[in-house]
Order: structure tokens, then sequence, then C-alpha cells
């Protein structure tokens, strides 16, 4: 007897692959794997390999304007603009062909047609894409021996409070028109006049004023739009380029602090997409001027009614026979430390190592407020409203009142009476500029301040320390978003001037306690071992902002 034979069940297809989050594109016979969501001519980059450009920005829309990104594209009879070609998988780009070669100089020889030829005194040159473009691309003979294009009454003017426009400069490719439409949502600009006479300007006169004017000389591509107080300073391949944090507020925008023979010159904003992305708010821009001032050059001491200069050393002794005198006649509650957010995380955890060593429970962090500042990250507007960057650092080394210890209100309102008051920062107008604090604050026995500049404060303290200013010292600041960046030092200060964490160094090591070979690192790695939501944080992952979780960093600031 036989058995017909049972068919197998049919098997279940296999699960389909899930959907590739990236392309292969192949430059120049070179492929690679790329990010769906990013523009062809970043995308070359990821291949190391340069297409040039004027229009194009990563934060602003696609217009395909200036001509200058040609390429061609397998498939395509016509070369391209690169910025406008989507990108699809294999997508093969040619770059260095002999047509695209020829299509470039020709657009540089259009756009030079009429641009002046004074690059010895244009103060973009060295940073001027055009500059670049011309060298890299363009033929180094001109055709043009005509008369050139010129708009009197529009070149060499001043368009806003700090931006200079010079249309006889412009190429046209708009993006300080995009810049005010897209990003500060102001508007202030637009073309005027068609044809052969079209130029950026303002709208009806209107000023370009808002709280960013500044990045639309960053992003002006060539000398059409330079800012009115770096103009003529410094040729910027002289200057020194330094990673840095701005020290306006607390949103801790990014930026490059510009020196030169230990000199600031300039702020310019530096990438971080968490923060602040490509851009920088005018006022904490043109805070890299006040970095050269400096009233208090040396220590000085009270002694009676005469100020006499000392060395820093014996200054610092001072304040510590003082505090030492009134722990041993009124106890710990006798002295009082003040921090500051213009003090890095490292000398506001000094400060309060200090405080408790000392015993003293009777600790603060000042800051000024100011009206809220905003600047735009990749996703976000980022908003801060103290005028410091690090307020919330100082708060997080434990620069509040311990237990049964005071605050800084309570000291002024005479609720607390220490004999001893250190503040480490005295540059606050909150206290500074109010004769009323300052007079509260002078009833104790012994006043001792660090400050950069003279004032009320100063003038009224047993003892000055002369402090660096923040290009003159390294360490880690603390956002308003709860970021941690790091920012380094510009130049050395000049003797005896010095940070705050080496004043406070001297005077722990006066009070016996730290270490004499104790540097910003060192101290870095002591928070991230005794401060609960800084644990495990490193130095190297600092550059970009790591972001402050509950016991634990997450990469973050990376473009």
């Amino acid at each position: 007897m036989s058995s017909t034979p049972v068919a197998p069940p049919p098997s279940a297809p296999p699960p389909a692959p899930p959907p590739k989050d990236t392309f292969t594109v192949s430059f120049d016979g070179k492929a690679i794997e790329v990010p769906k969501n990013l523009n062809l001519i970043d995308a070359a980059k990821l291949a190391g390999v340069d297409i040039p450009h004027f229009c194009y920005h990563p934060r602003l829309s696609v217009v395909g304007q200036c001509r200058m990104c040609l390429v061609e594209i397998e498939g395509m009879p016509k070369i391209q603009a690169a910025c406008t070609v989507p990108l699809k998988d294999g997508l093969s780009v040619k770059t260095t062909t002999d047509k695209v070669k020829n299509a470039r100089a020709a657009t540089m020889e259009f756009l030079l047609i009429n641009h002046p030829l004074d690059c010895p005194i244009c103060d973009q040159a060295g940073e001027c894409t055009l500059q670049d473009n011309s060298f890299g691309y363009g033929n180094q003979l001109s055709r043009f021996d005509e008369a050139k294009r010129q708009y009197p009454t529009f070149d060499r003017t001043m368009i806003g409070p700090h931006v200079v426009a010079d249309m006889t400069r412009c190429i046209q490719c708009t993006r300080c028109i995009r810049f005010t439409h897209e990003i500060a949502g102001t508007s202030e600009l637009t073309f005027l006049d068609r044809g052969g006479r079209t130029l950026v300007w303002t709208h009806e006169g209107q000023p370009l004023a808002n709280d960013w004017s500044g990045c639309a000389a960053d992003v002006c591509p060539v000398g059409a739009l330079t800012t009115r107080e770096f103009r003529f300073r410094s040729r910027v391949w002289y200057l020194q380029k330094t990673p840095s944090v701005c020290p306006g507020c607390n949103v801790g925008c990014n930026i490059s602090i510009e020196s030169r023979d230990d000199v600031v010159y300039r702020f310019l904003p530096r990438l971080n997409p968490t923060v602040n992305d490509y851009w920088l708010c005018d006022y904490g821009r043109f805070l890299s001027e006040p970095l050269n001032d400096r009233d208090v050059h040396k220590a000085t001491v009270r002694e009676g009614s005469a100020v006499r200069e000392a060395t820093v050393p014996a200054a610092v002794d001072r304040i510590a026979r003082e505090i030492r005198s009134s722990l041993e006649g009124k106890g710990p509650g006798a002295v009082f430390f003040l921090g500051s957010a213009h003090l890095s995380n490292e000398e506001n955890f000094l400060l309060r190592k200090i405080a408790d060593h000392v015993g003293s429970p009777n600790r603060d962090a000042i800051v000024d407020k100011s009206r809220p500042r905003k600047v735009k990250s990749k996703t976000v507007w980022v908003e801060g409203d103290d005028a410091g960057a690090n307020h919330q650092g100082a708060k997080d080394m434990g620069l509040s009142p311990g237990a049964g210890g005071h605050g800084l209100d309570a000291v002024i309102a005479g609720k607390a009476s220490p004999e001893v008051i250190l503040i480490a920062d005295a540059a606050f107008s909150a206290i500074a500029d109010d004769p009323e604090k300052v007079a509260a604050l002078r009833r104790a026995r012994f006043l001792a301040v660090a400050a950069r500049n003279a004032n009320a404060l100063t003038r009224a303290a047993d003892v000055v320390l002369p402090a660096a200013s923040l290009a003159e010292k390294e360490g880690t600041f603390t956002n308003v978003q709860g970021r941690v960046q790091k920012f380094d030092r510009a130049f050395l200060p000049k003797p005896p001037i010095r940070a705050a964490w080496e004043h406070l160094l001297l005077l722990a090591l006066a009070l016996g306690f730290g270490d004499r070979s104790w540097t910003p690192h060192d101290l870095l790695r002591q928070i991230a071992a005794e401060v609960p939501d800084y644990a495990g944080i490193k130095e190297e992952e600092l550059e970009g902002g790591r972001l402050l979780k509950k016991g634990d960093f997450a990469w973050a600031g990376r473009p």
C-alpha cells in the first residue's frame, strides 16, 4: 500500500532588512557611505573632496545662485550645481573633469569682472573665499580691461551699529539676506534695484541692528560686510586661535579667542551644533576688547590708612593669617567665602574645598542678571539671563551656604557678621558698583578680593590680588543646559598676575591643605571623583561639551 508524500509547508520569507539610513555615493571613483540628510557638498567633504562654493551654507536654504559648485553627475547631460543635487544611492559625481574645471574658471572670471582687485587693502584678505577660489580654481590672467562697476554712496558705509558694508565687493550670494530672514528672523537685508545695478542693502534705511548682526559679516564670503570693531586692527594670518567659551552669559557659546602678542583682537563663533551652532550674539562677540582692560597689575595690602604694593605670596599669607586668627577667636562661622559665575568649575571647587578645610559653612556664588539672551543651536534657541558663564557650575561645586551657614544676602543684610570675607572675583556690578553693599561687606574686620579692574570693592579691600582674564587661564564652565565645556588659555598672564586657581592654591597651602603641583587638570579629576553629578567626566571629552546628567555623560556637541 503506497502513501502519497506530503509536501512540506512553505517556509516563511526572510524578514526584510531594515531600511538603510545611508547612501553609497561615489566621488571621482571613490565610493563612501554618507548620511541621507547631507547636502552633496558636505558629503563630498567626507570623501576628502573639496567642492568650491559661495552661496551654500549648511544652515541656510539652498538657492544655487553662485554657480561655483558645478560638478558632473553620471547620467545627466549637463553639469549641475552640487548644492541643489539631492543625494541618492549609487550617485556618481565627478569633480575634476576638464568640463568642471572650465566651468569653475568661467564662473570665477564672471565674478571678478566687477570685483575690485584690492586684496592688499581689504580687511577680508586671508579669510576670503573669493580669494581662495580664485587661486584654487580660477585663471590667473584676466581678459577684462574695461571700467568696473561702482556703487557710489554704497561703499564703506555703516548699515548698523557694528557692520560696515561695501557693495563694490559684493558677489550677491545672498547669504546675509538669508541669515536675517531664516536665522535672526528680522529681515533687515534685501536686494535693491535690478539687473547689473542690483545690490544688497537694508529695507528703507532700517539699520542692521538685530542681536546677531555680526553673524551677517561672518557668513559673507568676501569683504562686502565686515565688523567695525575689528576693521584694520590686524591681519588674520597673524592671529592665534584658541578654543574657548563666551563669558557673556550662561548660554555658553563656543568661541575662538583670536589674539596676538598677548592682546585679544576678537571673538569668533566656533561650531557646536548643540549650543550655538555657527552663531554668536553681538553682546558676547564684543566682550573681546574688555579682556585687554586692566587696572590691577600688582597685589596691594592695606596697613592702617596706607596701601602698599606687595608680592602675591606675601598678600596670600596675610589672608591666611587673618583667617587663622578669626578661626581661633570666633570659630568657623567667622569666615565667608564668595565665588562667582566668572570663575571656572575648578576655581569654584577649590574655593569650596578651602571652606570645607577650615570648617566654614558660609559660602556663596555671585552673578549679575541680564536681559534674556539667546542663540540658535542647530535645532532650538538656547536662552540664558545670567551675565556670567558659570553660575550653575559654581552651585554644582558646592558654593551654597552649608548647614547653619549664611550666603551673600544674609551678609549684606547684616543677618551674618563674618570677621573675614574672601571674594575670589570682584568683577560683578551687583556688589562692586553698589556703595551700600560695599559698605555692608566692609563691616568685616578684614576684606580680601581678587580683581582685574579697580572699583569700589577693590578700593575698600584690605588685600587686592591681580586676577587673570578668561584669555589667561583654562578650565571648564557648565552652561544653562547643564553642558560642561572646556576653554583653553590663549596666553600666559604677565607676572605677578595669576589665575584665580593659582591664588587659591597658594591660600590652601598656607592653610595646610592641598598639593603645590595641582593644576586645573588635577582639580577636574577631583571634581569627577567627588561631585556626584560630574562622576566619570574626562577632560579630553569636553571640547564639544558633555551634557550633564545624573551620574552619566553622553556625547554631545560633535558636528
